[in-house]
C-alpha cells in the first residue's frame, strides 16, 4: 500500500510480520504469495491459537500533522474557510478477535517531521504533508491511500485572517470507509477570536456529511480533548513557519 510492502505469516505459535519501504508508488490487494524476499526482519507474536485471522486496518498517524493551502489565503472577517487536507494512512494489524488486540502498526508513506510553531516558544513537532490543503473535492487528486479530513477555520474577528499552514491533531480523529472505498475523517473546526485569546478547537462525533452511510474503522488514538488541545495549538495555529 504506497510505499508500504507488508509480510504476514502464520506459524504453529502465532504470527510473524516483516514490513519495508520503497521509493515506488503502488497498491495492490492482499494476496498469497510464494516464498519470502531476502533479509526481511521479522516480528514474531505468540499468540493464543484460536487467533487464526488477521485484521488490517487505516488508522491516522501517531503524530500531528502540517499542512497547508494551495495558495495564501485571507479569511474575511466574521467568515469561515473550508478546506480539505488528504493524509496517509498509517496500517494497523489486528488480531481478529471480538475484541480486537493490536500486533503493530506501519505507515504507508513515509513523511518528513517538522516543527511547528516558534522555536523558542510553545510549539509541536509533526509530519510535513506533501499535498496542499484544498477548497473543493474536485479538486483532490491523491486520495488513494489517504484520509480526507475536513477543516474549518472560523474568523471571530473584525480583521481578515492569514491562512498559512494548519497544524491537525489528528490523534484525535476517527477514520471512515464509505461504500465508493474512499476514506474519511471526522470533521475538525477552529474558531479564532485573536491574537491573544485561544482558538478554540472541536471534533465532529460522527462521519462528516460528505461521507453519508459510512462505517468507523477505527477509532481516535486518544480520546479528544479540547481544553488541552486548544492550549497547545492557539498560540501557533494561524502563525506562518520558521
Amino acid at each position: 500500500m504506497a510505499q508500504l510492502r507488508l509480510w504476514l505469516m502464520r506459524n504453529s505459535q502465532g504470527w510473524l510480520v516483516a514490513s519495508r519501504h520503497i521509493k515506488e508508488t503502488r497498491f495492490e490487494p492482499l494476496h498469497p504469495v510464494e516464498g519470502e524476499p531476502e533479509q526481511l526482519d521479522w516480528q514474531r507474536f505468540v499468540t493464543l491459537s484460536v487467533t487464526s485471522a488477521l485484521r488490517v486496518v487505516p488508522v491516522l498517524p501517531d503524530r500531528p500533522v502540517v499542512s497547508r493551502p494551495e495558495a495564501r489565503i485571507e479569511i474575511a472577517p466574521r467568515h469561515t474557510g473550508r478546506f480539505l487536507v488528504t493524509i496517509p494512512v498509517w496500517l494497523r494489524v489486528q488480531l481478529d478477535m471480538s475484541s480486537p488486540v493490536t500486533l503493530c502498526e506501519f505507515p504507508t508513506q513515509v513523511l518528513s517531521k517538522t516543527w511547528f510553531g516558534h522555536p523558542s516558544e510553545e510549539g509541536e513537532i509533526g509530519y510535513a504533508l506533501t499535498t496542499r490543503a484544498r477548497q473543493e473535492l474536485s479538486e483532490l487528486t491523491d486520495i488513494e491511500g489517504r484520509a480526507i479530513c475536513p477543516v474549518f477555520l472560523e474568523n471571530s474577528t473584525h480583521e481578515p485572517l492569514t491562512f498559512a499552514q494548519l497544524l491537525l491533531s489528528v490523534q484525535h480523529m476517527s477514520v471512515y470507509k464509505t461504500g465508493d472505498g474512499k476514506l474519511w475523517t471526522n470533521e475538525c473546526r477552529l474558531g479564532y477570536t485573536g491574537s491573544i485569546f485561544p482558538a478554540s478547537l472541536t471534533f465532529g462525533r460522527t462521519a462528516p456529511e460528505q461521507a453519508k452511510d459510512s462505517l468507523m474503522v477505527s477509532g481516535p488514538r486518544v480520546a479528544p480533548d479540547s481544553g488541552l488541545t486548544a492550549r497547545v495549538i492557539a498560540g501557533t495555529i494561524f502563525k506562518t513557519q520558521f
